[in-house]
């Protein structure tokens, strides 16, 4: 005890035990009710000399009075020192003796047990104590190492879903953004093809009035030359119709002498047939001559010959020909007369 100080310890054992299992043991005594109150320091060896106990792991192993259940705790060691606080309320939950308590000493793959030592568990008067268990520091590690890890990975879940939250709500935002930012491009691509299209059509539009301009000027200067030959053109013409007309009333005498001679020639004809038959050679040339004079003249005159039972007409009277039948232009029909115009 350390009276002038804060602090003090209480039941502090050391014992001394070996691996090679040869000594004589030892005894320890704690109680129901202590909490920490209990400190066992094992100087531990190895067929008397010390062993080095830095890297191993130590534990102090006990079967509990009822020899059903057990407690295990682990170490610190220093030197050869293996040094255990107990927890009196897991070693102490049966109340007896027992002559199996020991410490495992595990360096690399192998493991060693000192020789047994006897604890006497002192009885609480008091009522509260926790049932008969096994109580093993490293399987209770692992339980707290499992919830631990359970409530972490909860956490972690918890923080996963609030994580994925806002990521689905920052995708949705992203997505929302890139329609919108497609749709503006789209649009402008829009505008901008509408806007070339303008242009193009404003430039066509531009050219076309450019053009419509130099011919509204060409032609101005072609429809003054035009009217300028239109004058000169309406001047020979009144001279060439006077001379067409005058030329026509001569032609138009001409061809009435013509037709007049040819009827002439064709009665002189017939009568010479009549006193004295000419050879068929002689009527065919007359009737030949006739007909290419008659062919002249109706041509000339625009109108129709008629020598004996033979007619002629001007060729653009004739639309039609077809064997030994002619359609006449400007001709009519009534009953078996055809009267040509």
């Amino acid at each position: 005890m350390n009276v002038g100080g804060s602090w003090w310890k209480m039941n502090n054992r050391t014992i001394e035990l070996d691996i090679s299992k040869e000594g004589a043991g030892t005894f320890v005594r704690v109680a129901q009710g202590d909490d920490g109150g209990t400190t066992i320091k094992a100087l531990i060896y190895d067929n008397g000399a010390e062993l080095a106990l830095s890297g191993a792991a130590v534990w102090l192993v006990v079967l509990l009075p009822n020899k059903r259940n057990y407690y295990r705790g682990q170490c610190t060691v220093s030197g050869n020192a293996a040094t255990i606080t107990v927890d009196e309320s897991k070693l102490c939950s049966v109340p007896g003796y027992t002559d199996e308590a020991y410490f495992t000493v595990t360096i690399g793959d192998k493991t060693y047990s000192t020789e047994r030592f006897a604890i006497e568990i002192l009885r609480s008067a008091l009522d509260g104590q926790q049932p008969a268990q096994n109580w093993d520091d490293a399987v209770q590690d692992l339980i707290n190492r499992g919830n631990q890890a359970v409530s972490s990975a909860n956490s972690a879940a918890s923080a996963a879903n609030s994580a994925a939250s806002k990521a689905n709500s920052a995708a949705t935002s992203a997505t929302n953004a890139a329609k919108a930012a497609n749709a503006a491009t789209t649009a402008a691509n829009n505008a901008a093809s509408a806007a070339n299209t303008a242009k193009q059509n404003a430039d066509a539009a531009t050219t076309a009035a450019n053009n419509a301009a130099s011919a509204a000027n060409t032609a101005k200067q072609n429809a003054d030359a035009a009217t300028s030959n239109a004058k000169a053109a309406a001047s020979a013409a009144n001279t060439a119709a006077s001379s067409a007309n005058a030329a026509a009333a001569t032609a138009n005498g001409a061809a009435e002498d013509a037709t007049a001679a040819a009827q002439n020639a064709l009665n002189i004809a017939n009568s010479i047939a009549a006193i004295e038959p000419p050879s068929d050679s002689e009527v065919q040339e007359l009737r030949e001559e006739n007909a290419t004079l008659a062919t002249a003249l109706v041509e000339l005159q625009d109108g129709y010959i008629v020598l004996g039972e033979t007619a002629y007409m001007p060729t653009n009277r004739r639309t039609a020909l077809s064997g030994e039948t002619v359609t006449v232009a400007q001709a009519t029909v009534s009953g078996e007369t055809a009267t040509l115009n």
